[in-house]
């Protein structure tokens, strides 16, 4: 019986083994390959330890493919596979100081003596790339891939800073003929938040965090996109031709630091209490860092000490990282809250039961769009896994013990700030409100693009004053700038009656701005100085730009269909109406752009075409008839001169008859199209 108590056991632990690498391979071609980890770090940490033990429990021999050998996960097919002139191997991780104290102790076995020098470096959180130099030109740059033999990016990393692409000599003029230097791509604190936030006003899915944002950037096909991101690099050790330039890591850092590479603040530890001392040092630093780490990594500083050491199958003895804690949680949703933002994005929020994260107290984290609540299935009820993005925004990793049955977050019709209508634009994760002009949560933005150079040009009102005037409800809407008394500022720091004079005039003066810039400074979506200013010049006033219908829009040079529908969608939201009536109320008066002077009959009046004809393409008709003076729009109104009729005309016809427009036909059209 013990015998086949033995075997049972055995096939149980084979299993798990078989389980543990196949789960394992996926993490890593999720992690390295498609920059899109499903686990944290801490948890794959845990899975890899275990398959090390059951593999050790074991006693089978190891395949070189396990996860436990190797480092990373195969290149990518997408970029061209090059492959390292030396490998590059991966760090072991500790998570306490008992494994800092092993560490040390197998270093003094292994060496015999203890009287050596470790130097701390903080470990970035990024993506670790293999620059090629051949005398002294960058020639080569490739990620890490399964350590053997990475991705090209050459392209991509030319466009960081930070990364020299010819190396400057040192003091004697010498470089080895090839030199690979090893290091870190990542993304600063500020570039992940302006990306994020470029990302949110555009309706895509913000990155999860720095690292993910930064290796996403280096993998893009266009580098341009790449240059964009503002990425950065620490230098931080050689492979191949890298080791005759110093005979220590510390020695090894000026070199690079002399050869145009920016390297990190260093520390030296001599003894298990001094690493200990860095690691406690570090932690308190974290925070205020411009960017993200996850622990730190300990180095013998001597080469020749490294090298006595060697390394195992993945990972050198000599080195070590000591990883700070996961920093999640696991609480209680009691809600789902939708939160909107400054560009008009509703984002769902979960609102939890109080929890400590990272030393913070947080009852709210972000889900980030409806996309990734309902992947993660949060709802109220649901028991959740929360951590601290970039150490600052809380947000839901996962739920754990998901019920189905559960009843899920009712998706918005409405802004829950102002009740406008929500729209969803296709091929967008986002959803959004349409009231643009009225909605309180996007006041400070858009009052800030609003008075902007571009835009209304109102000199004085900077966005430290509209912030305060919001902040203190003197503006509740875009309207008030016009309707504000201004001279109620006159207690305020830093406004005496010269600067508050002077905002009266620049406001005085905006009212008269361009159509074209009037439009620009509404902050429609898609629609910038360019496509106002072909708005303008297309329909001539206001009235007919709001009341163009799609099609009509579509006649616009270089207007395609997703921002004809912006456009639409902005004016046929009676919340925006109602500010910009109440702004022409307060003297905005648009200045309209000329209408081509001739004697045709429609010159200067409002027309409006409908159904369909069989002799003319009704865009082709707008634009002639725009051409002879007249003013197509897309709807019918009190303002209309002129509803022209083809078949199946609908309801527009019925509307110009209750109004009593003038109605013509295709026969009258023909007549107006072939003016000579």
């Amino acid at each position: 019986m013990e015998s086949l108590k033995t075997t049972a056991e055995s096939e149980v632990i084979d299993q798990r083994i078989t389980l543990l690498r196949n789960e394992l391979r996926e993490h890593n071609y999720r992690y390295y390959t498609l920059d899109a980890p499903q686990i944290t770090d801490a948890e794959y940490d845990r899975l890899l330890r275990e398959l090390e033990s059951l593999e050790t429990e074991s006693g089978a021999a190891v395949p070189d493919d396990s996860p436990t050998r190797i480092v990373g996960a195969p290149p990518s097919t997408t970029f061209t596979s090059r492959k390292h002139g030396e490998s590059l191997l991966s760090l072991a991780n500790a998570f306490d100081e008992a494994e800092i104290a092993a560490f040390v102790s197998r270093a003094v076995d292994g060496l015999g003596r203890d009287d050596f020098t470790f130097i701390a470096e903080p470990k970035v959180d990024g993506l670790a790339v293999n620059l090629r130099y051949e005398q002294g030109a960058l020639t080569i740059a490739a990620t890490r891939g399964d350590g053997i033999s990475g991705e090209d990016v050459t392209d991509n990393v030319r466009t960081i800073a930070g990364i020299p692409w010819h190396l400057k000599t040192d003091q004697q003029g010498l470089l080895p003929s090839v030199l690979e230097v090893r290091g870190e791509v990542y993304m600063s604190k500020a570039a992940f938040a302006a990306l994020n936030e470029g990302r949110d006003v555009e309706g895509e899915a913000p990155f999860a965090n720095p690292r993910n944002a930064a290796a996403g950037s280096l993998r893009q096909l266009d580098a341009r996109i790449t240059a964009k991101r503002k990425l950065a690099f620490f230098a931080y050790g050689v492979g191949l031709g890298g080791r005759a330039l110093a005979s220590s890591q510390s020695e090894l850092l000026e070199k690079l630091q002399g050869f145009g590479f920016a390297i990190q603040q260093t520390d030296m530890a001599d003894s298990l209490p001094a690493l200990l001392t860095a690691y406690q040092k570090l932690l308190q630093q974290r925070p205020d860092l411009p960017y993200e780490i996850d622990g730190l990594v300990y180095k013998l500083n001597s080469f020749e000490l490294q090298d006595r050491l060697g390394a195992v199958a993945r990972s050198p003895r000599w080195a070590i990282a000591y990883k700070f804690p996961a920093e999640e949680v696991t609480t209680t949703v009691r809600d789902v809250i939708w939160q909107v933002g400054r560009t008009g994005v509703i984002t769902p929020v979960a609102d939890m039961q109080p929890v400590s994260v990272g030393g913070v107290v947080v009852s709210r984290a972000t889900l980030h769009n409806i996309d990734e609540m309902q992947r993660k299935a949060v709802y109220a009820g649901a028991t959740v896994v929360v951590r601290r993005a970039g150490d600052v925004i809380p947000e839901v990793v996962r739920t754990v013990n998901i019920d189905e049955s559960a009843e899920k977050p009712v998706i918005p019709t409405h802004c829950p700030v102002c009740a406008a209508s929500v729209f969803r634009i296709e091929g967008e994760v986002a959803i959004r409100c349409s009231g643009g002009l009225s909605c309180s949560a996007q006041l400070k933005e858009r009052l800030r693009h609003f008075v902007s150079r571009g835009a209304m040009d109102v000199d004085g009102m900077g966005d430290k004053l509209v912030a305060r005037l919001v902040d203190e409800g003197k503006l509740r809407s875009i309207a008030d700038i016009y309707e504000f008394d201004y001279s109620q500022l006159a207690d305020w720091q830093g406004l005496g009656e010269k600067k508050i004079a002077n905002i009266q005039n620049a406001l005085e003066v905006s009212r008269q701005r361009p159509l074209g810039r009037f439009l620009h400074a509404l902050g429609i979506r898609h629609v910038g100085s360019a496509t106002g200013a072909s708005l303008a010049a297309y329909f001539g006033d206001l009235d007919a730009v709001m009341e163009a219908d799609e099609e009509s829009l579509l006649a616009v040079p270089d207007i395609g269909p997703e921002v004809a529908a912006s456009i639409r969608s902005f004016f046929a939201e009676a919340h925006n109406r109602d500010v910009i009536h109440r702004l022409l109320a307060a003297g905005v008066e648009p200045a309209a752009e000329s209408i081509a002077a001739t004697d045709h009959p429609l010159a200067g009046k409002t027309v409006v075409l409908t159904g369909s004809f069989a002799s003319v393409n009704r865009r082709h008709a707008q634009e002639k008839l725009r051409s002879f003076g007249a003013k197509p729009t897309g709807s019918v109104s009190a303002k209309t001169d002129l509803l022209i009729a083809g078949e199946k005309a609908g309801s527009k016809l019925s509307r110009a008859r209750e109004l009593g427009v003038e109605v013509a036909g295709e026969e009258e059209l023909l007549i107006w199209l072939n003016w000579q």
